[in-house]
């Protein structure tokens, strides 16, 4: 085994990643092209891995290597036409890096008291 720090390492397994939302009991969908789209239970978070390229993927340059194969977005209440923040990750990214920002989202820690605005309230299932 060869010892090499995180930054240059490859991309590695999608099911690193990908683990942590399934642990975390979020919804799985696979497309027709082989992209994975998983949601989170409230429907507030999509995490999609897009090995094949969808629409769902902004266009950041003209380099495809530069796409985002990972695409993070958070929603205001599940409303999904209501972006509130979105992280992308492209196809070199290793998928430790990916899984540490999951598992930081699905954590369930208290916000900062420090911050300038209120949290969102809760869903409350009907």
């Amino acid at each position: 085994m060869v010892d090499l720090p995180r930054y240059v390492a490859g991309p590695g397994m999608p099911d690193t990643a990908l683990g942590v939302v399934r642990a975390a009991g979020w919804r799985f969908e696979h497309d027709r092209h082989g992209n994975t789209f998983t949601f989170a239970p409230d429907r507030r978070v999509i995490a999609a891995f897009l090995p094949e390229g969808d629409r769902f993927a902004p266009m950041i340059t003209n380099w495809p290597s530069w796409e985002p194969v990972w695409v993070i977005r958070a929603y205001v209440h599940g409303e999904l036409n209501q972006v509130t923040w979105e992280a992308t990750f492209t196809s070199d990214t290793p998928a430790e890096f990916i899984a540490a920002f999951l598992l930081d989202l699905v954590r369930k820690t208290p916000l900062d008291n420090d911050r300038d605005e209120p949290a969102p309230p809760p869903l409350v299932d009907q």
